[in-house]
């Protein structure tokens, strides 16, 4: 068989490994890591808005869209305090679904503002932030969240006390 050709099997691909438009533009890429629109709308679910709200304003900074970022903050913190005055009000088994639909929201939300820069910026080789640390920020939401509460229903107890 000595007309045969070799195959070396440790030999390097020959084809290219380049992505099918061409070669992936790196500006395109931040400096440091995003949250993605699933870990928004996560944060949003289980540590309320204010926990999506932060990712979300964290993506901009990092984006360097500073004004969007302080209008993401200050309307989230007004949603946040007008969700929990509606709260209040309305039935035990309804606050669940509400919720649900608020992680929703949140998550398309993400995806509509920030979504094609995600896509791209992870597409061009950026990371994406740890689910570790989307976890620590639900918690640590979620303990500034009940103490807040906690404090107003002591206030508020004491006040109708003192009358």
């Amino acid at each position: 068989m000595a007309g045969e050709p070799t195959i070396n099997p440790y030999a390097p691909p020959a084809a290219s490994i380049e992505p099918v438009g061409g070669p992936v533009p790196v500006e395109d890429r931040f400096d440091r890591p995003l949250f993605s629109p699933r870990q928004i709308g996560v944060a949003a679910f289980f540590g309320s808005v204010l926990a999506g709200v932060m990712l979300l304003q964290a993506n901009f900074r990092v984006m360097r869209r500073s004004g969007a970022a302080n209008k993401t903050l200050v309307l989230g913190a007004l949603v946040t305090f007008a969700l929990i005055v509606v709260l209040q009000f309305v039935p035990r088994g309804v606050s669940t679904p509400i919720n649900i639909a608020i992680a929703l929201t949140m998550s398309k939300l993400a995806e509509s503002l920030q979504g094609d820069d995600f896509f791209r910026h992870t597409i061009a080789g950026g990371a994406k932030r740890s689910n570790w640390l989307v976890f620590g920020i639900i918690i640590g939401t979620l303990v500034v969240l009940i103490t807040t509460l906690v404090a107003i229903g002591i206030v508020a107890h004491l006040a109708s006390h003192t009358e």
